[in-house]
């Protein structure tokens, strides 16, 4: 079976701060288990049962608690959030061993995820790697996705290049991953602008947490499905992609991408790679007005 933490040790801190974040929500929450062919998938829900649903993607190192910290109390004003943990992240999901290269299907895990919570149709949202996830779903499976915010990422053209360009951006402090050299590069992922360690710095605090502690080798059971420009624009309308401005210059080759496919996309001033953390409250206008605006539920 996958080795999701690097030690036991490690994941008993990890979870042990995910449970102090959640406390931090200020709404109220449910946590629950959906049993799938993959492992147990933990979600935490928020919001009326009766409002829209609305599933929510972490990035590749983060979890639901910490990437949701920011955005969890007015999303669930307007939707019934239910936030992901993904397989193989460090957060509370617990693989199988079928949560293997040979037998995982990404695609198929959201859809029996979905399935488990009685849930057929929803809106998507997701952050980087969970862009990329609501993106990709959203493509295979149009008939269950009503629409989807992409954040900081979606379709995946090069993922070599892109693990790459990542890795760099982690050079050199990632060589010696002690607490400072860590925050450095938690900083170097933020606009200056966005002032966002030192304003909340309980997030960075929990992603130097899982930057040491994660095994994130474990993500490399899902394989990227590489972008399909035909399938991706009979989906076009309802997509909308977010992105900060930090560095936008590093991120020309997907922004020429948004453009060849007419994509309908945004810049968030004072942003970087975590957007809806360091502009929350523009972030989440942009959000529920694409959202809302032809709401069929």
């Amino acid at each position: 079976m996958v080795k999701v933490f690097k030690s036991e040790a490690g994941k008993k801190q990890v979870l042990q701060s995910y449970n102090e974040l959640l406390g931090r929500w200020d709404v109220a929450f449910k946590e629950l288990d959906v049993d799938t062919p993959y492992g147990t998938t933990h979600c935490i829900t928020a919001g009326d049962t009766a409002l829209p649903p609305l599933l929510l993607l972490h990035g590749v190192g983060d979890n639901s608690a910490v990437m949701w910290l920011l955005n969890m109390k007015e999303l669930s004003r307007h939707f019934y959030c239910i936030a992901v943990d993904t397989l193989g992240g460090p957060g509370k999901s617990m693989p199988s061993t079928s949560f293997h290269k040979k037998a995982f299907n990404q695609v198929d895990w959201i859809s029996c995820v979905a399935d488990g919570l009685g849930v057929e149709q929803f809106y998507a949202a997701g952050v980087s790697n969970g862009a990329y996830m609501a993106f990709n779903y959203t493509v295979n499976k149009p008939e269950r996705v009503l629409k989807a915010v992409c954040m900081e990422g979606g379709m995946v053209t090069a993922p070599l290049k892109s693990m790459i360009q990542t890795l760099l951006m982690m050079f050199p402090e990632i060589l010696m991953p002690t607490r400072n050299n860590l925050l450095k590069v938690f900083n170097k992922l933020s606009s200056p602008e966005s002032r966002l360690r030192e304003r909340h710095p309980e997030v960075a605090e929990h992603v130097v947490l899982l930057m040491k502690n994660h095994n994130q080798q474990a993500m490399f059971i899902h394989k990227p499905q590489l972008y399909d420009q035909d399938r991706a624009e009979a989906v076009r309308e309802k997509l909308y992609f977010l992105l900060g401005d930090y560095r936008l210059d590093r991120k020309k080759d997907f922004t020429s991408v948004l453009d060849r496919g007419h994509f309908r996309y945004s810049i968030i001033q004072g942003s970087g790679h975590g957007v809806n953390h360091e502009q929350p409250e523009r972030v989440h206008r942009e959000m529920i007005d694409f959202l809302k605006e032809d709401q069929v539920l």
